[in-house]
């Protein structure tokens, strides 16, 4: 079971590019900048990642089932996942499908999105609703449809102790897709990350949260492209740096270059008090030490 979890770890997934359909329901704004900058990589386990593919191939089950009763059903567009973005390129999402033929609207095309639940988290959300019990689930939905200009989607959730199954007719919301639309524009132009949920490290939503660390703890951001102040995205979901006049590859942005320069409001435990071309100098807030971060530096610390 260990060389198992072990194989899961070394396959994780690299960092979306785009800021995604499926977290822009989050209740921090925060977060989504973060992850939409690749400040931080979820710190999954083994065990969760063997969970989370087994939603994945709960998948193709529905699929089959549907077409078995007479969906007509697309999941894939040239051999790929359906994909939607918006006018900037920067935000969307992958969806489960589009079906024609759902008996709750038999004329009628609608999104498909599949969910996977233990026994608990499935009696709560059957007796009050995807609304109202998993309020991230129901923006992405509204942001599939508003951006795949549909006004329907087929909600299909399994027990996966039982195997009961879920439905239900979700309807488009022109104000909550306006409202989320809005979210992910202001994530995507904002040069600075938006402030914490809470600042009580024992906050029970930030207790779960995979920028914990980095929040709360002082974790030092990754340094990739993303998180460089000379890095900024531009239309049709690229990025550009203003250090080296370049559009810059997903490949590139992953590994950065010597030219990196931390956004300031990113570096743990310390307040920018000076900076030029290429550098930052910092007072550590703790010591009050002054210290200089730039291209060829290492973070030294020397006495203020």
């Amino acid at each position: 079971a260990r060389k198992i979890y072990e194989w899961y770890e070394a396959k994780k997934e690299d960092h979306r590019e785009h800021l995604g359909a499926s977290l822009i329901g989050h209740a921090c704004d925060r977060y989504l900048w973060l992850t939409f900058r690749w400040a931080a990589s979820p710190d999954f386990g083994g065990r969760l990642l063997r969970l989370f593919d087994t939603g994945k191939r709960e998948e193709a089950r529905i699929h089959e089932e549907l077409r078995g009763i007479g969906v007509e059903l697309h999941t894939e567009e040239g051999g790929s996942q359906i994909t939607c973005r918006d006018d900037t390129g920067h935000f969307g999402g992958s969806i489960d499908g589009i079906g024609l033929g759902f008996p709750e609207g038999p004329k009628t095309w609608a999104v498909l999105e599949i969910k996977t639940f233990n026994a608990s988290n499935f009696a709560k959300l059957k007796a009050g609703g995807v609304e109202t019990e998993k309020p991230q689930h129901y923006a992405q939905m509204q942001a599939y449809m508003g951006l795949l200009k549909l006004d329907r989607t087929m909600y299909i959730a399994v027990n996966k102790d039982t195997d009961d199954l879920h439905t239900e007719w979700v309807h488009f919301s022109k104000t909550t897709f306006r409202d989320l639309n809005d979210r992910a524009e202001r994530t995507i132009k904002r040069t600075t990350p938006a402030d914490r949920l809470s600042d009580d490290p024992a906050h029970w939503q930030c207790k779960m949260c995979n920028m914990y660390k980095l929040c709360h703890q002082g974790q030092q951001p990754e340094r990739n492209c993303r998180t460089c102040c000379h890095a900024t995205p531009v239309a049709d979901g690229k990025w550009n740096c203003e250090l080296h006049i370049k559009g810059l590859t997903a490949a590139e942005q992953r590994v950065g270059c010597d030219g990196h320069l931390l956004i300031p409001a990113l570096m743990p435990g310390a307040e920018a008090i000076d900076g030029g071309v290429n550098s930052i100098t910092y007072r550590d807030t703790t010591t009050g030490n002054t210290f200089t971060d730039g291209p060829t530096l290492k973070v030294r610390r020397r006495t203020g």
